[in-house]
């Protein structure tokens, strides 16, 4: 009798351990996770918008005015693990240098065709590192969760908004929605103004240009934040 007791302890320990393992967190940060979470709930509802260039080591998601966020694959590769492409032509349109621009903290990309033959328009593009560390991926979910787990102060959550956020660094941010439909910004750019600013960018010419100006402030759920340049994205639309 006994020994039946003991066995049958031992398989419910066992499938306690396995029900926590099931659990285990993939990047060791609970807010991380979530993120990962609701960021491949994108991809998946999305996945002709989801493309890999093999010469970058980059993931890419396409969005609908032709931008696109990317994540590496291999963070050994280079230093934008994580990348934020924009339209040039509207921001140099309200008066932007490229010229003027810290070529070591912004890459200008000039139209031209990708691997597929596809037209590209002029890129102006603020890449983000996080690490230099050589890690085996599978995929874009797990090149993304790689990244994450290297430094999960990455993510940040806004309760208010329902969105998480992905610091860049000095007020640079890539923002999505913890849930796709919720509201109309699936995902949001936001790019500190001034180094755009003192390149020639005049915020007062961004009409028709999809980008709105915040000024500096103080936001319970996220913080200071700088003079920042915002864009919303429908992905929906």
């Amino acid at each position: 009798m006994k020994i039946k007791k003991i066995i049958i302890i031992a398989s419910l320990a066992a499938m306690v351990l396995a029900a926590s393992g099931c659990q285990r967190s993939k990047t060791g940060d609970e807010t991380s996770d979530n993120a990962l979470k609701s960021f491949s709930a994108i991809l998946k509802a999305y996945p002709s918008q989801k493309g890999y260039h093999e010469a970058l080591n980059h993931w890419g998601f396409a969005l609908p005015t032709g931008e696109k966020f990317e994540w590496s694959s291999d963070m050994s590769a280079n230093k934008a693990d994580f990348a934020v492409v924009m339209l040039a032509d509207p921001l140099v349109e309200a008066g932007l240098d490229i010229e003027k621009l810290d070529k070591n903290e912004w890459l200008y990309e000039p139209a031209g065709k990708d691997d597929m033959g596809e037209n590209l328009p002029n890129r102006l593009i603020k890449p983000y590192n996080v690490s230099d560390t050589k890690v085996k991926t599978d995929g874009s979910e797990d090149s993304m969760m790689k990244i994450l787990k290297e430094d999960t102060s990455l993510i940040k959550y806004h309760e208010d908004q329902k969105h998480y956020r992905l610091l860049l660094g000095d007020g640079n941010e890539v923002q999505w929605t913890e849930e796709l439909g919720i509201n109309d910004a699936d995902m949001i750019f936001v790019i500190k103004a001034q180094p755009l600013i003192d390149a020639g960018l005049d915020i007062n010419k961004l009409e028709g240009s999809g980008w709105t100006f915040r000024e500096a402030n103080s936001d319970s759920g996220m913080g200071e934040n700088p003079d920042q340049l915002v864009k919303i994205f429908d992905i929906q639309e």
